[in-house]
C-alpha cells in the first residue's frame, strides 16, 4: 500500500535511513528535521502518516503532535528514546496514533505503518456534508434525498475530500491517489474532474463546497 509520508527526525543518519527504507517499501517520503518545518510542511501538503520524533531541537514532539491533531486526522507514529509507560501515555494523549521506542527494528516500523494505513483506508459507512450523504461501500451519493449521478472517478474524488475534511490536496496529491503509477505528468485531468464535480454539486445547491486554496490545491472545510 503506497502512501505519502512525512518523517520528522533531527538525527540526519536515522532520517536518511528511514527515507531510504520507507521509499524502498513503495512510499513517497519527505523529510524535515525540526518541529517548525514539520508544521509548515503538514499545513501545506496532505500526508497519510507522519513519523514524528519526540525529541526535536526547536520544540517538543508532544507539542508538534498536539498542534497537528488540532486540525488534522493524519496518523502520527511517534518515535522516542523514552520507554516508560507514562511517556507513552503522554504521547498518545497528545495525539499520537502509535508509539515506537528507540532503538527499533525497521521491520517493526514498516509493520506498524502498514497497520495504520490499512485502518485509515477502511471506508466509512456514510460520509456527510450539509444535505449530501455519500456511501462508499454501496456506491451511492444523495443530496436532499435525491441521487447525484457521478462517474467512478468523481465519486472517488468526492470520497477523498469528505474523508479528509480540512486537508488541502495539491494537484499532484490527487493525481497520485486517483491514478497511482498511471498518472500523466503535466496533465490537466484533475482540474477537469474537479471542475465537473463542482458543476454537479452546484446544480444540487452545494456551490462552493470544494474550495481552491491559491497556490496549494483544493479543500472541503
Amino acid at each position: 500500500m503506497s502512501a505519502k509520508l512525512l518523517v520528522v527526525e533531527d538525527d540526519l543518519r536515522l532520517a536518511t535511513l528511514l527515507k531510504q527504507e520507507l521509499s524502498h517499501d513503495g512510499h513517497r517520503v519527505e523529510v524535515v528535521y525540526n518541529g517548525t518545518d514539520a508544521l509548515l510542511k503538514a499545513d501545506g501538503e496532505a500526508f497519510d502518516l507522519i513519523v514524528l520524533d519526540l525529541n526535536l531541537p526547536d520544540m517538543d514532539g508532544l507539542e508538534v503532535a498536539a498542534r497537528l491533531r488540532s486540525d488534522s486526522d493524519v496518523s502520527i507514529l511517534m518515535l522516542t528514546a523514552r520507554g516508560d509507560v507514562s511517556s507513552r501515555v503522554e504521547g498518545l494523549y497528545a495525539g499520537a496514533s502509535d508509539y515506537l521506542t528507540k532503538p527499533f527494528s525497521v521491520q517493526e516500523l514498516l509493520a506498524r505503518i502498514h497497520v495504520r494505513l490499512r485502518e485509515k483506508s477502511k471506508p466509512a459507512d456514510v460520509l456527510t456534508y450539509e444535505t449530501l450523504t455519500l456511501e462508499p461501500t454501496a456506491g451511492h451519493c444523495m443530496v436532499g434525498g435525491k441521487t447525484l449521478s457521478l462517474t467512478s472517478l468523481e465519486f472517488r474524488l468526492l470520497e477523498l475530500f469528505l474523508t479528509h475534511k480540512g486537508r488541502i490536496f495539491s494537484k499532484e496529491d490527487l493525481e497520485d491517489r486517483l491514478y497511482g503509477a498511471e498518472r500523466l505528468p503535466g496533465s490537466n485531468t484533475v482540474e477537469v474532474f474537479v471542475s465537473n464535480l463542482r458543476r454537479k454539486l452546484a446544480t444540487a445547491d452545494l456551490q462552493g463546497m470544494i474550495q481552491t486554496v491559491r497556490g496549494m490545491g483544493y479543500v472541503v472545510r
